[in-house]
């Protein structure tokens, strides 16, 4: 639903696979930010602990490294190194990705991004490559602000580890 381009940070490879353990290779320049968004009909009719709302992550999940997948196939065809990176098979760190892709900003729940678009209701996959591409830039929509005065996550949080004070890095 949403792409976005940038410089692979280093920072943002991970030391090992998550998945089996062995050491991650890869020292690829640019990483291609893919995002689907998970869709609101089985979001309403589900109160998050139940089947719909695992099936609806695995979708978006399974769309995205579907995706990644075959954007790298295409890739390797034009002879440029192209890795995916997805779901259970991640060897990259989403999060700062996202954010140099100018896909989103940091929320003050945890790790999680959220788009100007779909808020945090995404799943992302990672495709890194040589290829030459253009990048984009980080964005700022307002989410800093909005979330100095909003404090809704810190109102609803069940276990009140999210505070109403200033934002904690």
């Amino acid at each position: 639903d949403l792409v976005g381009i940038c410089e692979l940070p280093s920072y943002a490879v991970l030391s090992h696979h998550i998945s089996h353990g062995r050491p991650v290779e890869c020292h690829h320049k640019y990483a291609i930010a893919i995002l689907i968004d998970q869709d609101w009909k089985t979001s309403e009719a589900s109160y998050g602990n139940d089947w719909i709302s695992g099936a609806q992550s695995y979708i978006g999940y399974s769309t995205s490294g579907f995706i990644a997948h075959i954007l790298a196939d295409y890739i390797r065809g034009l002879g440029y190194p192209a890795l995916a990176s997805y779901s259970n098979s991640y060897q990259v760190a989403v999060p700062p990705i996202l954010l140099w892709a100018g896909l989103g900003e940091m929320s003050r729940i945890g790790d999680c991004v959220v788009n100007p678009f779909l808020g945090p209701r995404f799943k992302a996959a990672v495709v890194t490559t040589d290829l030459p591409l253009v990048i984009d830039k980080p964005i700022d929509f307002g989410l800093q602000d909005f979330c100095s005065k909003c404090k809704k996550c810190a109102r609803e949080c069940p276990s009140s580890a999210l505070s109403f004070g200033e934002k904690e890095y």
